[in-house]
């Protein structure tokens, strides 16, 4: 009977445990067959991509032109050279698929790629079905894949990729900036990593496209199934308000200077006058886009704020001219000016001309007449509200990425007297030729652009156009022509700091700026004649104002501007 018993209880044991794994297997399929997720996985994605296939589209990337058609930057096709090295993907001895030949490959391939035959001869040593040649196997030209194919070597293959390529080389290159593939992957996408390339990189690069569909267990296309496709949209076509003659005279000046004149670099930037579009900027040194051989990540039109000197003397005067303070005629001692904390503040003739009109302190470039201007007919926020509403201090809106807003920080009285003639405060050349446009427009301040036009290459719609902006009047006929008038002394009266720039016709007219550099231990500045940033900001022609010019240049031999006089010449 004992036994019986035990053997019910067992039976009654099992079947409790079946219904309960069978409850068990019940409330799985139901929460799997509810649940969205399970472990983290979406399930209905999960079946869909094994049994679907999508591809990509891949968009073509928009192209950068000149204000004049020239193109500047594009996507060409690129090859990257590829080496079979297994003997099983050859099945007839007559025809090899692999390479036979190793020696004989790596010598033909190595002049060709650039490489040492040993270098050559690691990657094709390998235990591997395939090898390909480092960074020198890849991003190859029509001409350079020709070259391999007439060796006519067994086993070299190429695949197809993408990448930018800029066709006038350091032609504007901190303006057009570059984009490269974001990975070692050339298939991978093209970015812009700087300048316009960066700035419209969403626009520029287009939106990929895709084609989806079925697949059967080996991965084939099943017959007869819908396939959904997603067009590319290309990516649209940026036109500069550069124009590539001007922007080829401003290097070429750069260049031409280089070579009589040592400095640490050179920029020249010239503005449409009455429109406020960039004509031509450039910097040297410079680089080469397609190399990027770069040695200064920095744009010097808007990106690296420099202390200007006495181009700032211009602004100093509309401002007290605006405030109705100027009297051209007020007279002052100048060579050397003492601040109530004893330091020495002195013109650049520090034994002065002795007693001076302020109009001929502009021409001369006198720091004290802009101290005494200051101090005895203005005050810092006379000077920094007018700074301000030229631009200074903050962003131009210039279309290049990551751009400076400079700094106007002065607040004792010497940094007062020093802001007032350029030192101790930072501006970068976009803020300067913008600050110089209501000279050119009676009183109204223009801004300044670099992207003339954005155009959709498959239609030709203009996608958006930039022509001129008027932001503010800042400045009345009567300031606009006495300041006209100050810069046309300082150029063409013999004996005025600016006649190094002085032209036979005499419509150049403008002003000369000399900044010493501040130390990098933060304490006061470098001594040496050589340690300074000297400047030019002018106009031309003065009897019809065409362009906008400034130009500086850091620790030019001597000292001099001279580079500055015959670049602009």
């Amino acid at each position: 009977m004992r036994k019986k018993n035990n053997t019910i209880t067992i039976s009654k044991l099992i079947f409790v445990v079946l219904v309960l794994s069978f409850c068990a297997i019940v409330i799985k399929l139901s929460y799997i067959a509810l649940a969205k997720k399970i472990d983290g996985i979406n399930l209905s994605e999960f079946v869909a991509n094994r049994n679907t296939e999508t591809q990509v589209l891949k968009a073509q990337r928009g192209s950068i032109y000149s204000s004049d058609d020239e193109l500047l930057a594009k996507n060409v096709n690129s090859y990257t050279v590829i080496a079979y090295l297994s003997p099983s993907r050859t099945k007839d001895k007559k025809s090899p698929m692999h390479v036979v030949d190793k020696e004989k490959t790596a010598e033909a391939l190595a002049p060709i790629l650039g490489m040492e035959k040993d270098e050559v001869l690691k990657y094709l040593n390998r235990d591997a079905y395939q090898t390909e040649f480092g960074s020198n196997g890849k991003g190859l030209n029509e001409l350079t894949k020709k070259k391999i194919e007439d060796l006519n070597l067994p086993g070299l293959d190429f695949y197809e990729t993408f990448k930018r390529y800029y066709p006038k080389g350091q032609f504007a290159s901190y303006t057009i900036g570059y984009a490269k593939s974001n990975s070692d992957d050339e298939s991978s996408s093209i970015k812009g990593e700087m300048g316009v390339e960066k700035q419209y990189d969403s626009i520029l690069k287009g939106r990929d496209g895709s084609t989806t569909h079925q697949k059967d267990l080996k991965g084939y296309k099943i017959a007869d199934t819908p396939v959904i496709t997603k067009d590319a949209e290309q990516g649209k076509d940026i036109y500069l308000t550069l124009d590539s003659n001007v922007q080829f005279f401003v290097e070429q000046a750069l260049n031409n200077s280089d070579k009589d004149y040592d400095w640490e670099w050179f920029h020249i930037t010239l503005l449409d006058a009455k429109t406020g579009a960039v004509l031509a900027t450039a910097t040297s040194p410079s680089f080469d886009p397609n190399k990027r051989n770069i040695t200064n990540y920095l744009d010097m039109l808007s990106q690296s704020p420099y202390e200007p000197g006495s181009t700032m003397k211009t602004f100093t005067y509309m401002a007290a001219m605006e405030n109705g303070v100027y009297n051209g005629s007020e007279t002052y001692k100048s060579g050397v000016y003492v601040t109530s904390d004893g330091t020495e503040i002195g013109d650049w003739n520090r034994n002065g001309w002795g007693v001076i009109s302020y109009d001929k302190g502009y021409a001369l470039s006198s720091n004290v007449g802009v101290i005494n201007l200051i101090k005895n007919h203005m005050n810092s926020v006379m000077l920094r509200q007018y700074f301000k509403k030229l631009g200074f201090g903050k962003k131009t809106g210039i279309e290049i990425p990551n751009e400076s807003r400079g700094n106007l920080e002065f607040k004792y009285e010497t940094e007062i007297y020093n802001a007032g003639f350029g030192q101790g405060i930072t501006t970068t050349p976009i803020q300067n030729v913008k600050a110089m446009t209501p000279l050119t427009n009676d009183g109204i301040m223009l801004k300044p652009y670099i992207v003339s036009k954005i155009v959709d290459p498959d239609t030709g719609e203009v996608i958006l156009e930039n022509k001129r902006n008027e932001t503010e009047r800042v400045a009345s006929t009567m300031t606009v022509q006495k300041m006209l008038q100050l810069m046309d002394d300082c150029v063409n009266i013999d004996g005025n700091t600016g006649t190094w720039y002085k032209l036979s016709s005499g419509e150049l007219i403008g002003k000369t700026g000399t900044s010493q550099i501040a130390s990098e231990n933060g304490t006061g500045y470098l001594s040496g004649k050589e340690n300074v940033i000297s400047s030019f900001s002018g106009i031309y022609p003065k009897s019809n104002p065409q362009y906008i010019i400034y130009a500086s240049v850091k620790r030019p031999t001597g000292g001099s501007t001279k580079p500055i006089s015959n670049a602009v010449k």
